[in-house]
């Protein structure tokens, strides 16, 4: 309208980001609503194996292999994607796109390291060749959570590219709700990881 002068602040970016101060955008709640379900997901998983542990009368049941020690390697990896993560995020932030998009790629590496990882453990524990309900809650939540950890490697190789082409120039909520997904599978990796060895 004549007379009328919009203010730049308030002009909404690149991806559909609400205007500073706005509220919360459509993709970043639709994060949170995913999370929450994940969290519900891997809850019950977890709720049932501890209710079988519970109910049984010994445990780890008699002739249950002992864990890989792999999945200490596992867990570093994880934490390592983390923290290249929470980098990735800043440089983001600070419109580094090529730092950015150098650290997703550190970052999808890790994530197809750690499915390597845990393959390598799922061998040794078939070579055991036992069929306890130890080696059965193993194979439920180790595979529940390698299965979103897939999942989780699309997106980002997606935002890798992206980032490589100066797309979270002026966005980077992108790079941090990818960033969110992955350290919840890392805190989600922590509670099985402490329910199968403890």
């Amino acid at each position: 309208m004549p007379g009328s002068i919009e203010n730049p602040e308030q002009r909404p970016i690149r991806g559909g980001r609400p205007p500073r101060g706005g509220g919360i955008s459509p993709r970043r709640l639709g994060m949170r609503l995913l999370l929450l379900s994940l969290g519900i997901l891997f809850a019950a998983a977890l709720a049932g194996y501890l209710i079988i542990r519970l109910r049984a009368p010994a445990w780890p049941p008699p002739g249950s292999p002992a864990l890989p020690g792999g999945l200490w390697v596992s867990t570093a990896i994880l934490a390592v994607l983390s923290a290249v993560l929470v980098m990735a995020v800043a440089r983001a932030r600070a419109g580094r796109a090529s730092e950015t998009g150098r650290l997703l790629a550190a970052a999808t590496a890790l994530g197809a390291a750690f499915l390597v990882a845990q393959a390598a453990n799922w061998l040794r524990l078939a070579g055991t060749g036992e069929r306890t309900m130890l080696v059965f809650g193993f194979w439920l939540l180790t595979v529940l959570h390698a299965l979103h950890v897939l999942g989780g490697l699309v997106p980002l190789a997606i935002a890798t590219a992206r980032a490589g082409r100066g797309r979270y120039l002026y966005d980077p909520e992108p790079v941090e709700l990818v960033a969110s997904y992955w350290h919840f599978l890392g805190l989600t990796w922590l509670a099985i990881f402490a329910a199968l060895a403890l």
